[in-house]
């Protein structure tokens, strides 16, 4: 696995992606803003879906401007690069998220958008695995990274990494990567225990399908 953490070595991948970090940074701040700005009054729910909303939205913002594209198929909303190879998703990352020395994992199970994302990425990296398909036909040729964003009211900061997962969990968490681009903390001030963060999953890749009744 590579991980990159030192400023240049951050700055000089995410150019490789057609990135950069203060890009980044600002969906992860705009998300916790929406998170700050629940009580204990909202619905449990509500914070962790404002915040990856806004996180999501932020990403669009900033980067469709840049020639990039949204995409919602299957329910998974993602950013899209101008030659449709590269796409990011935005989710919640336990507390080992940004810590170079440990290996994190979302905090919530994903859905079969996120398994075919992440057998991709596997399928671009090893494709002499057996097992895999011979040919890439039907499928959306890109890699996948996600944005994991961990909230840590007791340090008061909220830590996000852009990462390549190649494994996902028994239990459906995404929990190994490929590369792993550790950004700056953001420092925050307040007092947010009232919002449970355990009853906040922020992805919410619902597969349910509603259709109006003809």
């Amino acid at each position: 696995m590579a991980i990159y953490a030192k400023p240049s070595a951050v700055h000089d991948r995410l150019t490789e992606l057609g990135l950069n970090e203060s890009i980044v940074v600002e969906a992860a701040r705009r998300g916790f803003a929406a998170w700050a700005s629940c009580t204990a009054n909202h619905p449990p729910l509500l914070p962790g879906f404002l915040a990856w909303g806004e996180t999501v939205r932020a990403l669009r913002e900033q980067l469709i401007p840049l020639g990039w594209e949204r995409s919602d198929k299957g329910n998974l909303s993602l950013v899209l690069n101008q030659t449709g190879n590269l796409a990011i998703a935005v989710s919640t990352g336990d507390e080992r998220t940004g810590n170079i020395d440990e290996e994190p994992c979302t905090k919530s199970s994903k859905g079969p958008r996120t398994v075919d994302a992440v057998s991709m990425n596997q399928l671009l990296l090893f494709p002499e695995i057996p097992g895999f398909p011979v040919s890439f036909e039907g499928m959306d040729q890109r890699s996948t990274w996600w944005l994991l964003i961990h909230r840590d009211v007791k340090a008061s900061e909220v830590r996000c990494e852009l990462s390549s997962p190649i494994n996902m969990s028994a239990d459906g968490r995404i929990d190994g990567w490929a590369e792993r681009i550790i950004l700056e903390p953001i420092p925050f001030d307040g007092d947010f225990a009232d919002i449970s963060e355990d009853s906040n999953p922020q992805t919410p890749e619902i597969m349910v399908e509603i259709r109006r009744r003809l």
